[in-house]
């Protein structure tokens, strides 16, 4: 069943709980059975008894079972809070002793005359004590409700045959004595033996809560290192190390099916007198800002990352040169819109230079990331703020 309302309460709590709600789930269930001892102790005594007392007493044995099952239904569909939870089993306990009270009084109402009247007063005898020896282990959630149950059960038949005084009934009431006892004894024992598995099913559950709580803990970790394994810090873009991966996985691609990729490094033109003139502050939201500039006009499947300091790249998988290019251009041109210092109120004008390379057949990837470094080299050489294709 699932009580994820529970989780809040403190183990304590949670065992007075589920001590009481297991209490009222044996408490409906016996009253649902209950009608079957009812019907047949009337049975028994309908011959032999004026029909208005077996009526009488149906009824009130009806009565308090379906106040019963009234109650532990309502009680399990709406569960009560904790700090009600002691006045409601006290009512239980009341409700359990006009149960028992009803029962006992079964063998004072249908007492009958002449030489039969023991045969049927241990019949009914026999059914009074099957029902107090179920309850021990019915209602061993609460050893209290348990307790006043049997002994309501027991005490009328008890106290009615020492008042009739005959060596039959006094060794009976004797026998009812020994019998409660041993009920007590054997109850107390289930009812601390429930208890210690109630308890253990709540440290359970604490245990794998805690467990499930420190897993989803590890699993977060696990992926925001994973981020951070292959992201860059600063700008949220793939670091050097996953796009040299990714660059090795191309080449390796080309060479084995011969598919075509282009590679564009990207250099923030005079980034170093950005840091010089407003700080590093300044720098690095920069960095962050030409990143977020960059990104809408990238395919899904394009890789782009930082390559260090104020350089990035572009790993451009099935894409030849001239494309390459073409978006080079449009991310150089798309740049003079983005105002990479307006957020910190500065006025400068952030340009880029960029080279572009596109991976021919037979050179080393060493041999072409060496073309596109020279690429780059040569946009700036040409007054930089421009795209030069290797």
């Amino acid at each position: 069943m699932k009580m994820e309302w529970m989780d809040s309460l403190s183990s304590g709590d949670e065992v007075e709980i589920l001590r009481f709600r297991t209490l009222l789930e044996r408490a409906r269930l016996a009253a649902m059975m209950a009608p079957l001892g009812t019907l047949y102790i009337a049975w028994l005594a309908w011959t032999a008894t004026p029909w208005t007392w077996v009526v009488g007493w149906m009824l009130l044995n009806s009565v308090s079972d379906g106040i019963s099952y009234v109650l532990a239904s309502r009680w399990l569909k709406q569960p009560l809070p904790h700090e009600r939870i002691a006045a409601a089993l006290n009512w239980q306990i009341v409700l359990r002793v006009l149960q028992g009270l009803s029962w006992g009084a079964a063998i004072v109402l249908f007492h009958g005359p002449g030489p039969d009247a023991a045969m049927g007063d241990m019949i009914i005898l026999l059914v009074l004590i099957s029902i107090s020896a179920i309850s021990v282990t019915n209602m061993a959630p609460s050893f209290s409700t348990m307790l006043t149950f049997c002994a309501a059960v027991l005490i009328v038949p008890f106290v009615f045959f020492l008042t009739l005084g005959e060596t039959f009934y006094v060794n009976l009431s004797i026998g009812l004595g020994i019998l409660f006892l041993v009920e007590m004894q054997v109850g107390w024992d289930a009812y601390r033996q429930f208890v210690e598995g109630v308890r253990q099913l709540v440290q359970n559950r604490s245990n794998r809560r805690q467990l499930e709580q420190r897993n989803g803990q590890l699993d977060a970790l696990n992926q925001t290192l994973q981020v951070m394994a292959v992201h860059d810090q600063l700008t949220g873009l793939y670091n050097r190390h996953f796009i040299v991966d990714q660059l090795e996985r191309q080449y390796e691609m080309f060479g084995r099916y011969g598919n075509v990729c282009s590679i564009v490094l990207i250099d923030i033109d005079h980034f170093k007198n950005v840091n010089d003139s407003f700080g590093h502050g300044v720098g690095d939201a920069v960095l962050v800002s030409f990143a977020r500039c960059v990104e809408p006009l990238l395919r899904q499947g394009d890789f782009f990352g930082r390559y260090g300091g104020e350089e990035f790249i572009l790993v451009l998988p099935m894409t030849d040169q001239a494309a390459a290019v073409q978006l080079a251009q449009r991310i150089r041109t798309n740049l003079k819109d983005c105002d990479l210092l307006a957020e910190q109120e500065h006025a400068w004008c952030v340009s880029a230079s960029f080279g572009v390379a596109q991976i021919r057949a037979g050179e080393s990837l060493e041999s072409w990331m060496v073309r596109v470094d020279q690429a780059l080299y040569r946009a700036k050489d040409n007054g930089r703020d421009c795209v030069v294709a290797e």
